[in-house]
């Protein structure tokens, strides 16, 4: 499940928004922002608010389910992961209320990369 907002710049799929900057969406340099917004989806099932496609730049956020996310390791499967910079997620073991995307569905050892992440569970 997602909806589409507008965007201040085109971003790839897996990219963490938060909601802010020149449109509804936009990317944060804030670790743990608590103005989150979602990650860009890859291949929604369902979405809403399409007609936003026809007003300039906008993205698809994933709601719900499943979606390959960016991410700053290390990260172990089932910890819950807020936004950080550059349009990425990171592990956080004590968030605060607001900040969380999601729970990580892979380990990821790596300095940056993918990895699934399930939006909605905190």
């Amino acid at each position: 499940l997602a909806e589409w907002y507008t965007s201040d710049a085109g971003y790839e799929p897996g990219t963490v928004l938060v909601f802010g900057g020149n449109a509804e969406t936009t990317v944060t340099n804030i670790f743990g922002d608590t103005r989150v917004a979602g990650v860009v989806s890859t291949d929604p099932a369902y979405t809403m608010n399409a007609h936003l496609q026809e007003q300039g730049t906008a993205v698809c956020i994933a709601l719900q389910g499943r979606v390959p996310t960016k991410v700053k390791g290390p990260i172990k499967r089932g910890e819950m992961v807020v936004a950080t910079s550059d349009g990425m997620a990171r592990a956080e073991s004590q968030p605060k209320v607001g900040t969380v995307l999601g729970k990580a569905l892979q380990d990821f050892d790596g300095t940056e990369g993918i990895i699934e992440v399930v939006i909605g569970r905190t």
